[in-house]
């Protein structure tokens, strides 16, 4: 009988080593990720029409309703600016009480500097006649993930970065692809945060 429980107690106790260390190397990439955003300049003005600055993302906008993405627009300062590139993540995954991942739900790069906004629902064709690019989220699709927090009230955080040059990749990134790539050449970046539940 004693050798029966050792079994489950075993996986069980290798499940809680893995999540916590998931939990850890989410908590480390957040933390990277901020660190670097305070050697960058915030001279970027990011706004939405589906919802303010800090509140609640629109149903349509999760899975509960349309799936579709919200409208972006942005302000800029007379910049050199080539391209911008916008990343969407949800770092509170599968709770904000203890996140072990760190979900990207939407990849764009390579839009034109003369493109200052995004429609809502925009959909691929729109975004290539836009001139951008949309790269892999965390479920290895080019496509936007919609909000769909299993538990608690997540924070979905948008940030647009201004590029002095275009991205060139010979597969189609993800996001931490495009980061390692536009190392160097961000000129500035806005950042718009929404919450759903």
């Amino acid at each position: 009988m004693g050798k029966f429980w050792r079994i489950p107690t075993g996986i069980l106790l290798l499940v809680v080593v893995i999540v916590i260390g998931m939990h850890i190397r989410a908590k480390y990439g957040r933390e990277k990720e901020e660190k670097y955003l305070t050697m960058l300049k915030k001279n970027i003005a990011l706004s939405s029409n589906s919802f303010p600055p800090n509140g609640d993302m629109p149903e349509d906008c999760s899975c509960r309703g349309k799936g579709v993405s919200p409208a972006l627009m942005w302000e800029t300062g007379e910049l050199a600016i080539k391209s911008y590139v916008i990343l969407t993540t949800d770092y509170d995954v599968p709770t904000p009480a203890f996140p072990v991942f760190n979900l990207s739900h939407w990849v764009i790069y390579n839009l034109p500097a003369s493109v200052r906004s995004i429609p809502e629902a925009v959909t691929s064709e729109q975004m290539q006649m836009l001139g951008g690019k949309i790269g892999k989220n965390s479920m290895g699709k080019s496509t936007f993930i919609a909000a769909c927090p299993p538990a608690g009230r997540h924070a979905y955080v948008f940030r647009v970065y201004a590029l002095d040059q275009l991205l060139a990749f010979s597969i189609v990134p993800d996001k931490h692809m495009i980061l390692d790539a536009m190392n160097g050449h961000v000129l500035g970046y806005g950042e718009l945060t929404g919450y759903f539940q």
